[in-house]
């Protein structure tokens, strides 16, 4: 079995179609932990025409929203390069799907809830045998102009035949008629050509069968990744941990204890959250931790997606790791909380306190931070794509670092001299 240990992942380039936030940042962190050498990420077709420019070495490609766009992208792929491996994220029963992406060439189908772990395997699995898959014949209803085209045999030489009549012991002279040369019918030639393969030889093959496709038993036992057990964040969650606690140590301060923090059973809640997700609320309990005192609370690595906590006290609270994306924080207190790595994707927190905190490396993208409290917190690496801004507190914050922010999000937050913006971007203009 292929381990992804056997990757050189400091030398790979990875690239990205998707037009899903979520699954992008999946991406991007599940490929960092590995130090790949590039993430080039697009929503948009045309860019693949630049991004190939800088050779990458595997392609995944998500249709979902937008199957024409990824089909237009796949194409200027192949344009450049016939032979990287591509692996197409979707579902592996959507025939209609697979049957406009593979004539193009695949080597590969990854169900779009996958863990980061199983993604990382089924990379390395193309890059170190990139096997494509084969094209389906398209099976269409039997009609004259499908079928092979007989060039039209020549007409006979125009002479003057004798009348042949039947013979007596045959027929009788009322049955008797004259035969002539067979008229052979004239067809336009088909407008349909079976789709040609990359190196110009046309597929072989039958119908495309449940079997044509490769699925690991890990995907198929796979209800959601939501409750897939992800080691490798856990990991990072507990060096983050670690790197906070060092660092509150030097500056004298030991780390809040909240009040409802002993009272909770943190597991089992993070379970049934777990449950109530994967079986879309039908199944387990919403974690809801509005107005709790969970101050220190150690929730790092935990999938808490859409959970709430509005006016929780957070403060010092360990959430590295976490997949927070749409999660209720407004008026949160979240002063010095470690929330690198987390993905606070779509997350609300208007208004929320997040002065001191390590957003590192997080994924805020679409995130509701009006009004919210930034002073002095940690944000290189951090993705603010799409992120609301107005009234956000910036005094004092290094935002040298963070991923697509630009300047019509900055010109509604409150910013100080010490404000620290990315390159081409200024402070918004204080009216007198």
């Amino acid at each position: 079995m292929l381990h992804s240990g056997d990757i050189d992942w400091k030398g790979i380039r990875v690239l990205l179609f998707s037009r899903d936030d979520s699954f992008r940042f999946l991406v991007r962190q599940t490929f960092r932990k590995l130090n790949v050498r590039e993430i080039l990420s697009t929503s948009v077709s045309a860019d693949a025409t630049p991004m190939m420019g800088q050779v990458p070495d595997i392609a995944l490609l998500d249709p979902d929203g937008d199957v024409d766009q990824a089909v237009a992208f796949l194409e200027r792929v192949r344009q450049a390069d016939a032979d990287m491996p591509v692996l197409l994220i979707g579902a592996s029963s959507d025939k209609p799907l697979l049957a406009r992406f593979l004539p193009l060439g695949l080597e590969g189908v990854v169900p779009k809830r996958v863990s980061g772990h199983e993604l990382t395997h089924r990379v390395a699995d193309a890059l170190k045998n990139p096997k494509r898959m084969a094209v389906p014949v398209v099976a269409k209803a039997s009609s004259p102009l499908d079928q092979p085209v007989t060039p039209p045999a020549p007409p006979p030489p125009v002479t003057k035949a004798a009348p042949v009549t039947a013979s007596p012991s045959t027929a009788s002279p009322s049955t008797a008629a004259p035969v002539t040369a067979p008229q052979v019918p004239v067809r336009t030639p088909s407008a349909y050509q079976p789709p040609a393969g990359l190196d110009g030889r046309k597929p072989t093959g039958g119908k495309l069968g449940d079997g044509d496709i490769a699925v690991t038993a890990q995907a198929k036992s796979r209800q959601y990744d939501l409750v897939e057990d992800d080691s490798e964040a856990k990991r990072l969650a507990e060096k983050r941990k670690k790197r906070w606690l060092e660092e509150m140590a030097r500056q004298g301060k030991t780390p809040k204890k909240g009040k409802d923090v002993a009272a909770l059973d943190v597991s089992a809640i993070v379970a049934a959250h777990g449950q109530w997700l994967v079986s879309k609320g039908a199944d387990g309990q919403r974690a809801v931790f509005n107005k709790m005192d969970l101050g220190g609370a150690d929730l790092s690595g935990a999938i808490l997606a859409n959970a709430s906590f509005r006016e929780a006290d957070l403060s010092d609270a360990f959430l590295a790791e976490s997949r927070l994306d749409g999660a209720d924080f407004r008026y949160a207190v979240l002063g010095a909380a470690q929330l690198g790595g987390a993905n606070l994707g779509v997350a609300q927190l208007r208004h929320a306190d997040l002065r001191l905190a390590n957003l590192e490396g997080c994924c805020l993208r679409g995130a509701d931070l009006a009004g919210a409290k930034l002073s002095r917190a940690k944000l290189a690496g951090a993705d603010l794509g799409g992120a609301i801004l107005m009234g956000a507190d910036l005094a004092q914050a290094d935002l040298s670092k963070v991923e697509n922010l630009t300047q019509g999000q900055v010109e509604k937050t409150l910013c100080d001299l010490e404000t620290k913006l990315p390159p081409g971007l200024t402070r918004p203009v204080k009216e007198s």
